[in-house]
């Protein structure tokens, strides 16, 4: 006997963000895609990654490229020739990445030092 396929096995929690936090969110991810602009040679491909960055988490059910650049306003070719054939160093990138993750995760290990004392 087949068994049902279930498709969604961990649903998606109820989002009760106001306004407001949406807006403090937008201001917070603008700013962690800024701590990246080093990572590009040039500046249209920072603005790239940025567009790339909201297809993401926008509401396109799909994210591949067609479907996130469309619902941008953005011309397909130009977002898939940033993810596909753009040249931009990944080091830089991962580089700064990480930094993040020290930081964050420093951050986390001194308050539970502290919280031990």
């Amino acid at each position: 006997m087949p068994t049902a396929i279930v498709a969604e096995t961990c649903p998606a929690p109820e989002c009760n963000l106001a306004p407001r936090d949406v807006k403090k969110f937008v201001k917070e991810l603008q700013a962690y895609h800024a701590r990246f602009r080093a990572a590009f040679r040039r500046p249209e491909q920072f603005e790239r990654a940025g567009l790339y960055l909201n297809g993401l988490l926008g509401d396109t059910p799909r994210k591949t490229i067609e479907p996130m650049a469309l619902a941008l306003g953005e011309k397909v070719r130009t977002l898939q020739h940033f993810i596909g054939h753009s040249r931009w160093a990944l080091e830089p990138a991962v580089q700064i990445h990480q930094g993040l993750i020290a930081d964050t995760l420093g951050e986390a290990c001194q308050l539970s030092a502290k919280s031990l004392s």
